[in-house]
C-alpha cells in the first residue's frame, strides 16, 4: 500500500490543490481547512459554511503561493482571499452575502485527516457502471491499496497506518452527503451516486483519522497497517 495523491483544501468546502509533499503536525497539513466561509447575517454567524448550505461554494478553488491563500472561481482570477472582487464573487454566485475568516485549529467535520482507498472508489465505479472521480470524496490521502474489499477502510478503524515517520490512527468511517454527488470539475448533480452509497454502504467512504506522530509524507510513500 502506498500514497497515491495528497491533497490540502485551504478554504473549507472550495476546491483544493495536490501536493507532492506535505508535512503533517496534530492539527492536520498547514492550511488545510484554514479558512471558512461565514453568513454574518445568519441566526448562527460565527458558524462555518460548507457546500451542503451553498453548492456554489465548489465552484471555487483555493490554493497556496508564495505564502498567500489564493481563491479562484468563475469569472474570477486567482485572488488573495481577503480581497473584495473574492467576497463580492462569492456573493454573486452564492446569491448572499459572505465573509471569510481564518479558523483556528481548522473547519473541520470530525477529524484533521481524511484518507480514501482508491480500490473503493474503483469498486464503485464497478457497481455504477460508470468512472467516479475520486476528488468527490474530497480526502487528504488517497491511497493505493491491492486487493482490497469494499470498505476496506472499516477494517482499519482502531488501527494505526504507519508512514515511516507520520503515524495516524484511524478513529471512524467517513458519512457522506450530498457534497459527493457534485461532479468537481462542473458542479454538475448526480443523486444516484449518494443514493447507491447509502444502500450498500451505509453511505460511507474513507476514514477519519488523528495525528499520533507528525512527520513528513510524500507521494508514492508506502504505508503500513499496524
Amino acid at each position: 500500500m502506498e500514497i497515491a495523491e495528497v491533497w490540502r483544501y485551504p478554504v473549507k468546502s472550495m476546491g483544493g490543490e495536490r501536493v507532492e509533499q506535505a508535512e503533517v503536525i496534530r492539527s492536520g497539513l498547514p492550511r488545510d481547512r484554514g479558512i471558512a466561509v461565514f453568513d454574518p447575517t445568519s441566526r448562527r454567524p460565527d458558524q462555518p459554511l460548507s457546500a451542503r448550505d451553498l453548492p456554489g461554494l465548489l465552484t471555487f478553488r483555493a490554493t497556496v503561493s508564495g505564502g498567500e491563500v489564493l481563491v479562484a472561481g468563475p469569472d474570477l482570477p486567482p485572488s488573495p482571499w481577503r480581497a473584495e472582487a473574492v467576497r463580492a464573487r462569492l456573493a454573486d454566485v452564492c446569491g448572499r452575502p459572505l465573509e471569510m475568516a481564518t479558523v483556528a485549529g481548522g473547519a473541520f467535520d470530525d477529524s484533521p485527516i481524511h484518507v480514501v482507498a482508491l480500490s473503493s472508489v474503483q469498486q464503485l465505479s464497478e457497481e455504477l457502471g460508470r468512472a467516479v472521480d475520486h476528488r468527490r470524496f474530497r480526502a487528504n490521502l488517497y491511497l493505493t491499496v491491492g486487493g482490497a474489499q469494499r470498505r476496506c477502510e472499516l477494517d482499519w478503524v482502531g488501527a494505526r497506518l504507519n508512514f515511516g515517520e507520520l503515524v495516524l490512527a484511524v478513529t471512524a468511517e467517513c458519512p457522506r452527503c450530498v457534497i459527493t454527488t457534485r461532479d468537481p470539475d462542473t458542479n454538475h448533480g448526480w443523486p444516484k451516486l449518494l443514493r447507491h452509497l447509502a444502500s450498500t454502504r451505509d453511505a460511507m467512504v474513507g476514514a477519519y483519522c488523528r495525528v499520533e506522530r507528525p512527520g513528513v509524507i510524500s507521494e508514492g510513500s508506502p504505508v503500513a497497517v499496524g
